[in-house]
């Protein structure tokens, strides 16, 4: 019986993304729908082993990559970089100062970012091999999710 209760609460808890795809992903994902996204490219220079990923904002809320004192807004989405490499996970968050990586938005200012953000590795942050990445955008009350799916961070070979 209580196998039968655990299965139950975790399939009421999902149910917003368990709804068929021509029905939309159901009530959970319509609350949750901040946007969505894409990659538009991932790039490994096989020379200098710097990876550059280029990700789309195909519908949604612009947002600011990183807390800017003077450019203070109610909302700000969080972004975020995953990169398995060398049997590890390694984020990285635009907000984030003290990383060697560069988050850059296609504002004017680079700090926020209307269509494109980028993220790009410092020269040999690949040597030892990367192979998958992951992207994950949100707010307080959202999360972008990939491409009109009900997925919002699946993983991309490098």
């Amino acid at each position: 019986m209580q196998p039968l209760l655990s299965s139950m609460c975790v399939l009421f808890f999902l149910s917003g993304c368990l709804s068929l795809p021509s029905l939309g992903c159901g009530e959970a994902y319509e609350e949750m729908h901040a946007g969505d996204y894409s990659i538009d490219s991932i790039t490994l220079d096989a020379t200098t082993n710097q990876l550059s990923v280029v990700v789309k904002n195909e519908e949604g809320a612009s947002g600011f990559i990183r807390e800017v004192e003077s450019l203070e807004q109610d909302q700000t989405i969080w972004i975020a970089l995953y990169i398995q490499h060398n049997g590890q996970t390694t984020s990285i968050r635009g907000e984030d100062t003290g990383h060697s990586w560069t988050v850059s938005g296609d504002s004017s200012n680079g700090d926020s970012w209307v269509s494109m953000v980028t993220f790009t590795s410092p020269d040999g942050f690949c040597d030892s091999g990367c192979e998958e990445i992951r992207f994950s955008a949100g707010y307080y009350d959202g999360v972008f999710y990939h491409d009109g799916t009900c997925e919002s961070s699946p993983w991309f070979t490098v």
